[in-house]
């Protein structure tokens, strides 16, 4: 339970606005939880990724968290290289001719579909956000680095989710066009609600949609969702199969797509109740890109969680060590706890450009965050 975080209204001449109040001791928590969460849920994912398309997994999986240390993938290092040169340069939207340099030198290896296309378009000399426009990048109408590669500024902003998502909107569009962005926004609501809110994540999924194009598919598809576990609260192989029928069979949107994939993180979330563990079982579960899907859910209920408690669970056997195998400008070893210390610094900087500001909680160094509605 957090003891904490305290909710409430700053009255000023113009307007009310809530505002929490957060020691850093618990924010570096949550912030350390989120990055964990996705990293644990991306790593131990793996093997499942796209080995169950026209059915779900049989059984639940079962897994450790990373026994032998975490290590860079897609799903966390192109977050990681972005905040690390925020946290260099002390600037939260690198520009985009800075972005094309760090891409250049960085962005080499292991690295596919729009984020590989848009590398691609930089040696052409095209830069951001031209390097994710479809008519160039034939990926990026549709592809899933909309969701992977944006959970990180959920974590920096939280409780200031309209933030969260110009963050990420700004990083996400060098690759992604139209619907992918729709899910940048959503995600990185939720997570930042996440961050800070205790509500049920059931309340959470459906108030994170307010960040989202009403008209959009991702707007749908997590509406869909919710349906799908609320008709459906026992079998969530129904419910998953309700949105394979749907969104990939119906309309189309391919494996690597963010509606279907986005489907499947929040089915997910619901059946897994705010619990870590199982929450990321039926992600990997579900299909599709399972290893995407659940480094997201991994970095929702992370953040909700900290990483106290995911580290007190049975299954914790993470060493903390982790090793960067891609981007050759960034430490090659360094430790997830340092790398939370570093989003900290980050997001210590976007409290403060947004109205926040430093203040003692309980005694405790901490911070005073200006509220946002999802969406407002």
């Amino acid at each position: 339970m957090r003891v904490v975080i305290v909710i409430f209204l700053a009255l000023s001449a113009a307007a009310s606005a809530a505002e929490v109040r957060v020691s850093r001791e618990e924010l570096l928590d949550h912030i350390h939880g989120g990055w964990a969460g996705m990293l644990i849920g991306g790593l131990e994912g793996l093997p499942h990724e796209n080995k169950y398309i026209d059915q779900p997994r049989e059984t639940l999986p079962e897994f450790t968290f990373l026994a032998n240390g975490a290590k860079s993938d897609d799903d966390n290092d192109i977050e990681w290289m972005h905040a690390y040169y925020m946290d260099k340069y002390g600037v939260l939207k690198i520009p985009y001719s800075r972005i094309v340099e760090i891409w250049k030198a960085n962005m080499n290896t292991r690295i596919w579909c729009a984020n590989l296309a848009a590398r691609k378009l930089m040696d052409e000399g095209l830069v951001p956000p031209d390097t994710g426009d479809p008519a160039r990048n034939s990926y990026a109408s549709y592809n899933l680095s909309g969701q992977f590669c944006v959970e990180v500024y959920g974590m920096i902003a939280p409780g200031m989710p309209n933030t969260a998502s110009d963050l990420g909107l700004h990083y996400a569009s060098i690759a992604v066009r139209g619907e992918p962005l729709q899910a940048t926004r959503y995600w990185t609501a939720l997570i930042s609600e996440a961050m800070i809110s205790d509500q049920p994540i059931d309340k959470q999924v459906k108030d994170a949609l307010a960040a989202v194009d009403p008209s959009s598919a991702m707007y749908e598809v997590v509406n869909d969702a919710i349906k799908a576990w609320k008709g459906n609260p026992t079998d969530w192989k129904a419910a998953r199969q309700i949105i394979h029928q749907k969104w990939f069979v119906e309309k189309g949107w391919n494996g690597n797509s963010t509606p279907l994939n986005g489907g499947d993180v929040t089915l997910a979330l619901l059946y897994g109740g705010g619990d870590f563990y199982k929450t990321l079982q039926y992600a990997m579960a579900m299909g599709h890109d399972a290893d995407c899907n659940a480094a997201t859910a991994g970095a929702v209920i992370g953040a909700r969680v900290g990483f106290k408690r995911i580290q007190a669970m049975p299954q914790f056997r993470m060493p903390g060590t982790f090793r960067n195998i891609t981007r050759p400008e960034l430490p090659a070893e360094t430790t997830v706890g340092e790398q939370a210390e570093m989003l900290l610094r980050v997001c210590e900087h976007v409290i403060l450009q947004n109205g926040g500001s430093h203040v003692n909680v309980e005694g405790r160094p901490g911070y005073r965050i200006v509220r946002q509605t999802p969406g407002g």
